[in-house]
Order: structure tokens, then C-alpha cells, then sequence
């Protein structure tokens, strides 16, 4: 099937977004370089953080280009995934009368986004061990459907979604599709960001929250065509991330070495676990993970979530997901967090 066409992706843009006039900021007017900056309001008394953010957070931009191979022009950043979700949401669906598709037990934003911007939410939930139903999703699509979300490793489940179904459905679907892969930097090699440019209707989520170690920092970065990329920047706020986001984010970006050290103990500890779990008499099933989490499945997850919580200790309790009941998941801690997690289920 020929890929989306971006006059395609272009005819999915609401037509109020796709004329928008971006506002247009004192940072952004002005592109060289100046000892007295007396253009934009702001403090001239220098604390480290009176001027205001470099708009596209362009130093960023470049540090994630080197990273992950790609041109920088193709990266948004936004202030977490979350921002960027609802942006994709309200440049693709007119609101009242367009749906996007997603496959629960997945990462709640998805509704919630549409829930805010008035777009219809079509649930196909995954089968029990996780995967797609293929031909349900397909059935669940119609004129209106403009986003697919997928979500690859899967939160809450930890698995990979299997690439020759991933790549027929992005190839397949009617809009745009989001592959949000918060967790690729714990199986890096199955990020489908190299082979971006194939697909004008795909946009790839990634973000500093997992493997970086920075959730605090609220930053996540989207991928995608250029146009994609431009109709992002159009609707997003003046000075979306701040100055000390930036700052700390791009000193993490110029040690790639230590997230990858960091991930390394983590997908060791979540071994460790994997291991250890079975041999509790209460614990039922534990599903194949990549990431850094696991779902649990226990025979009586209430009793076992009280219990942890009186031993000071904090899971996700899943059990309302679909094909989720009586499931935990538990986050790969540091190892003498784990010691504890363990010591504590060995006197349930």
C-alpha cells in the first residue's frame, strides 16, 4: 500500500491551524547576536534566568539531532510528552466531529487529550497477551478517524509491539499515527525514528522521563516531517520550555554514556525481579517486559498492593485496565529498593 502523501498529511490539518499565524515573540524576531537586549520587557538585572527562553529550544534540537541521527528541523520539544499529545490532538481533529483510535490498556493521555478537545475516543482494547488485534483495529477506523495511537514498549503491559504490524498499520490508517516510544531507550534497537522519512504520516514520541532518569524536568521531543514539525511550533505557547528545563536537560544530553550505564543497571534489576516474583505462591503471571517495569498478575493484587503500601512501598495498581485484573505494576527501583520490595512479599 503507497505510504501517506504529505498533500495528504496537509488535508488532515484543521483549516483554522493550517492558516494560524503563529505569534510571534521578541526571541524569535530577533536572530543575531547583542550586548543590550532592551527588545522584550524583561529584567536587565542578571540572576541567571531573566531572559527569556531561546523559543525552539534549539540547543536541545541540536544535542537530540547528534543523538539520534536526524535532522534537527524534524524535532519539536515540548513540555513533556503530554503537551505534545494534546497538540497533536487539536492540529488533526476538528473538535465535535473527528475521532482517533487507541488500544488499552494504554497511556491514559490519549483519552484524556480527546476528552478536551471534543474528539471522539475509539477504544480497541488489546488481546489478552497484549499484542494488536489487527483486524478489530482496522474494522474500529473510519472517515473521521485522524490519530492512531500506538504505544511501543506498551505502558502499562512492557512489551514491544511486534514491527512488521506496526509498519502495515502505519502504512494503512487513513491519518496521522503516533508511536509513542517513551521506553526505546531500554531496547533502542527497535525505534522505528530511522526510518522516519519513509512514512509522511507518522510521528515518533520519545522523551528524557525513562531512561534519562528525568521526569522532573517535564521534556519530551516529537519526531516527524518537517511540515509535521511546523505545524507543531505554529500553536504551541510563546516560551514552552523554560530556561532552567533547557539548561539541565542539555547537560544530561552531553552525557548519553551515563543514561546508558543507568538503563543498563535498571534492565538488570528487572531481570533480577522477573526471576525472583515466580517463586511467590500469590504471584499468577509475570508479562515479557522491555522496559523498566513490570505487569504483574497475583492472585489477590488488593491484598498484596495494602500490604506493600504498610511497608512503605508504592506500585500502579492496574486492575480496571482491560485484560489487566488483579495486575500490579511494579518500577525496577535501585537495588537496595528491589531488596525491599522483595524482603517485604516474603512475609505476605
Amino acid at each position: 500500500m503507497t505510504p501517506t502523501t504529505t498533500t495528504d498529511v496537509r488535508s488532515l490539518v484543521r483549516p483554522n491551524i493550517l492558516t494560524l499565524i503563529p505569534y510571534s515573540s521578541a526571541r524569535g524576531e530577533f536572530k543575531g547576536n547583542a550586548d543590550i537586549l532592551l527588545d522584550a520587557n524583561e529584567s536587565p538585572f542578571d540572576n541567571g534566568h531573566n531572559r527569556y527562553p531561546e523559543p525552539l529550544s534549539t540547543d536541545i534540537r541540536m544535542a537530540l539531532a547528534e543523538i539520534k541521527n536526524i535532522d534537527p528541523d524534524q524535532i519539536f520539544i515540548g513540555n513533556g510528552s503530554d503537551e505534545i499529545v494534546d497538540q497533536v490532538t487539536r492540529i488533526f481533529c476538528n473538535p465535535g466531529k473527528d475521532s482517533v483510535v487507541a488500544l488499552p490498556p494504554t497511556f491514559g493521555m490519549y483519552k484524556v487529550a480527546a476528552g478536551i478537545n471534543d474528539a471522539e475516543f475509539r477504544a480497541v482494547n488489546l488481546l489478552p497477551d497484549f499484542s494488536i488485534p489487527v483486524s478489530e483495529l482496522k474494522s474500529s477506523w473510519d472517515e473521521t478517524s485522524k490519530i492512531l495511537w500506538l504505544c511501543s514498549p506498551n505502558n502499562p503491559s512492557g512489551n514491544l509491539m511486534e514491527a512488521d504490524v506496526v509498519e502495515d498499520l502505519i502504512r494503512s490508517f487513513p491519518g496521522i499515527v503516533v508511536l509513542d516510544e517513551a521506553y526505546i531507550d531500554f531496547v533502542p534497537e527497535a525505534s522505528f525514528l530511522p526510518r522516519i522519512d519513509e512514512f509522511p504520516n507518522l510521528i515518533i514520541t520519545q522523551t528524557l522521563s525513562k531512561g534519562w532518569g528525568m521526569a522532573g524536568v517535564r521534556l519530551g521531543a516529537a519526531y516527524a516531517s518537517k511540515f509535521i514539525v511546523t505545524m507543531l511550533r505554529a500553536i504551541k505557547m510563546p516560551y514552552n520550555i523554560n530556561v532552567l528545563t533547557q539548561g539541565v536537560a542539555l547537560a544530561a544530553l552531553k552525557q548519553p554514556e551515563v543514561m546508558r550505564e543507568r538503563v543498563a543497571i535498571l534492565i538488570s534489576e528487572r531481570k533480577r525481579l522477573e526471576r525472583e516474583l515466580p517463586k511467590f505462591p500469590f504471584v499468577d503471571h509475570i508479562f515479557p517486559s522491555v522496559t523498566n517495569f513490570l505487569l504483574v498478575r497475583f492472585v489477590d493484587s488488593d491484598k498484596v498492593y495494602r500490604h506493600l503500601l504498610e511497608n512503605g512501598i508504592v506500585v500502579r495498581n492496574q486492575s480496571y485496565q482491560p485484560n489487566a485484573k488483579n495486575c500490579l505494576r511494579i518500577t525496577a527501583g535501585l537495588p537496595e529498593e528491589n531488596d525491599r520490595l522483595l524482603e517485604a512479599l516474603r512475609v505476605l
